[in-house]
């Protein structure tokens, strides 16, 4: 498929369905708690718990929806656009359906609305985690390498859009126009992103699978290891990063007290999700533009250069906030924040999937495996920067301190992801040094790497 003619606009299908896709999670994680609170004056804790605790569920199973995509094909239509109709298309329409059962459950059952919420958004998730497993694979399938980059680059900064920005911005658009239109827009939407997918020439007859063989070398060799963690290290400070920098602007902007947030804080200065929406659109700028920089140095230049550099800047930028500043500097910082994450992503995607590509016959597969171990750190930094947090905490209440010792072991941590890439083999995910070396037993580098 290297030959492929790719064009743009399909690097434009694919960033609109990964945006609502980090639209949906946001949804649920920034805009349902607040809507709730403000129809019933109060949530039950319990329900709210289980709502969130079960929301991301869906991509457990990711490894499961890749190695379905990439067995089972249905003929004319190939392996992977009805997979990514079939699962966008549901969840679109289940957002149309939640949207018109949130009002009439409010009115017959509001004691019960939380379960339901959470039991649907449980349905429309899996629409959303298979249909975000089988669009990598597609991509895979039709992206040539020189450009793979850049378009994974930009597709993960805007499902990261989607999870930071959407739901602040939702929550301004709730003052103007109900719920329910916008959850029924946000369906159609999704349909629409979805049907266009079609457009997309792709492949359609594949030899047979060999699944088993595949998923036996994707765990069985070394050399993937060392990609797995790489991933695992490199996303340890994704999952707090975002939350602790708005924090912490907050805090110092004195829109919160030191002690730091809680429910009841925001309960009753709900004019905190403007300040928060603001913080937000600047680290989402900074995400859209490190993206394309670190996908055009992985493209153009080295992906080498592109992990060294994003993991640099990523360095700086944390420790940039251990400078004493107004507000308003801070946001500069934090606007570096979200470039640092742009390209670290960029670097990730681009060479996962360069290594993914040496599994032709189950590449979304192995992608899956990848970003499973993304999640997997991005778990382990919630749990050690929470600890970290709390351990600071407990001997002093200078915010600066706190927050700053949270910072250097942020950047300390994702530097840790250097010793693993180092230890990878640059043949693999440089495609301009594809074919120039010679792995085991006077094979190519990419056939050592074949089941």
């Amino acid at each position: 498929m290297e030959n492929y003619e790719y064009k743009f606009t399909y690097t434009g299908i694919f960033s609109s369905l990964y945006f609502f896709q980090g639209v949906d999670q946001s949804i649920f994680t920034a805009v349902i708690p607040i809507y709730l609170l403000n129809k019933l004056g109060s949530i039950d804790s319990a329900g709210l718990s289980f709502m969130l605790s079960i929301i991301l569920t869906p991509f457990v199973f990711k490894l499961l929806y890749g190695i379905l995509s990439d067995k089972i094909s249905f003929k004319k239509l190939g392996r992977r656009k009805p997979w990514i109709v079939g699962s966008a298309s549901f969840a679109g329409l289940m957002w149309i359906f939640l949207a018109f059962m949130i009002p009439y459950q409010l009115v017959v059952n509001p004691s019960g609305i939380m379960l339901f919420i959470a039991l649907i958004s449980v349905l429309i998730m899996i629409g959303v985690a298979f249909s975000d497993t089988v669009m990598d694979g597609f991509i895979l399938d039709i992206c040539p390498k020189k450009l793979l980059g850049r378009t994974t680059g930009i597709c993960w900064a805007f499902r990261s859009i989607g999870i930071i920005v959407g739901g602040p911005i939702i929550l301004i658009l709730i003052t103007y126009i109900d719920l329910t239109y916008i959850l029924i827009a946000i369906g159609i939407f999704t349909l629409i992103a979805a049907l266009l997918t079609l457009k997309i020439p792709h492949k359609t007859e594949f030899e047979k699978i060999r699944m088993i063989k595949n998923l036996k070398s994707m765990f069985k060799k070394w050399e993937n290891w060392k990609l797995y963690w790489y991933s695992l290290f490199l996303a340890v400070v994704d999952g707090v990063i975002f939350t602790f920098i708005s924090l912490y602007i907050l805090v110092q902007a004195g829109r919160i007290p030191a002690a730091g947030a809680s429910l009841k804080v925001l309960k009753e200065d709900l004019s905190l999700y403007g300040d928060q929406a603001l913080i937000t659109l600047i680290l989402g700028g900074g995400v859209i533009i490190g993206s394309i920089i670190g996908g055009w140095i992985a493209d153009v230049k080295t992906r080498r250069v592109c992990v060294f550099s994003s993991l640099a800047l990523t360095t700086i930028a944390l420790l940039l906030q251990l400078i004493k500043a107004p507000w308003y500097i801070l946001l500069i910082f934090a606007f570096i924040i979200g470039i640092s994450m742009g390209w670290k992503n960029s670097a990730f995607s681009s060479v996962s999937s360069q290594y993914s590509k040496l599994y032709p016959e189950a590449p979304s597969t192995y992608f899956s495996i990848c970003t499973s171990f993304i999640n997997f750190g991005s778990q382990i930094g919630l749990i050690v920067t929470g600890i970290v947090f709390n351990s600071v905490a407990k001997i002093t209440t200078d915010v600066s301190i706190i927050f700053g010792t949270v910072f250097i072991v942020m950047a300390i941590l994702s530097n840790v992801s250097l010793i693993p890439f180092l230890l990878m083999k640059r043949e693999l995910y440089e495609y301009k040094l594809e074919g120039k070396g010679e792995g085991e037993k006077g094979l190519s580098i990419k056939d050592t790497m074949k089941p």
